[in-house]
């Protein structure tokens, strides 16, 4: 892993009302890293990430961003701090123009447009377009450039694929890649895809049934499908997980 922890969640139970959906979940991003948090519909992922942004509470653990508990943090003081979280519903306002999406303030907070151009450069000609009028791709485009615009310390990204061609998404995903090599944000993606998931991530962990069932190098990972498989199907035993979660010498 690499240097420069930006988030640790340790030992993290979460839920609602009195009932856990992820239980003792320990998970980490450095600086500069590409994290794929997988898993099957109904595993917990949602609900970890509204933990992470601070609007769902825990029930025991802790979770930290660059070293500070943000138990006592609000979702503003949080996003403010830099964690910066895109939804699963693309974070855009149909009847607004691209321009005006990077007119606005995010709690007080400046957008700057350059950088999502530097990343999307069609979105510079579609400048003047109505979100509403943009395809899918398209809006996609937006609501990530939108958030790259805000210059995150770490990106939560939940679902980016939903609703999307396979093609599309596999354009959009190295841009995370990239924008993560570039700055040193830490990315944290949600992904339904697996693969193009682990194609960009360094590391991924497959959470099942609210629990971790397999972590690890996210190219040892993407080689084994088999393990991978039998992970999402709650197949996985202590001795494999473990196996997998050894990671490879990678050049960082």
């Amino acid at each position: 892993m690499r240097s420069g922890s930006l988030l640790a969640l340790e030992n993290v139970t979460l839920g609602y009302t009195s009932a856990p959906v992820v239980r003792g979940l320990d998970l980490t991003v450095a600086e500069g890293e590409v994290v794929a948090l997988l898993g099957p519909n109904g595993a917990g992922k949602t609900t970890t990430v509204r933990a992470v942004s601070r609007l769902l509470e825990l029930m025991s653990g802790t979770i930290r961003f660059e070293g500070t508990d943000l138990a006592r943090q609000s979702p503003v003081q949080v996003a403010r701090a830099g964690l910066v979280q895109m939804s699963d519903t693309r974070s855009v306002f149909r009847g607004l123009t691209v321009e005006e999406h990077f007119r606005l303030r995010y709690r007080g907070q400046k957008v700057d447009r350059d950088i999502a151009f530097e990343y999307f450069p069609a979105l510079k000609d579609l400048s003047l377009q109505r979100a509403g009028l943009l395809s899918g791709g398209e809006q996609q485009m937006l609501g990530v450039g939108r958030a790259l615009a805000r210059r995150p310390r770490l990106l939560v990204v939940d679902e980016l694929s939903l609703g999307l061609a396979p093609v599309i998404v596999k354009r959009l995903l190295p841009i995370l890649r990239r924008f993560a090599d570039d700055t040193g944000a830490g990315v944290l993606l949600i992904e339904q895809h697996v693969q193009m998931a682990l194609a960009i991530a360094d590391r991924g962990y497959v959470l099942v049934h609210g629990e971790v069932a397999l972590a690890g190098d996210a190219a040892v990972l993407q080689s084994d499908r088999r393990l991978l498989m039998a992970s999402y199907l709650g197949e996985v035993g202590a001795e494999q997980a473990a196996t997998a979660a050894t990671p490879t010498t990678k050049e960082q």
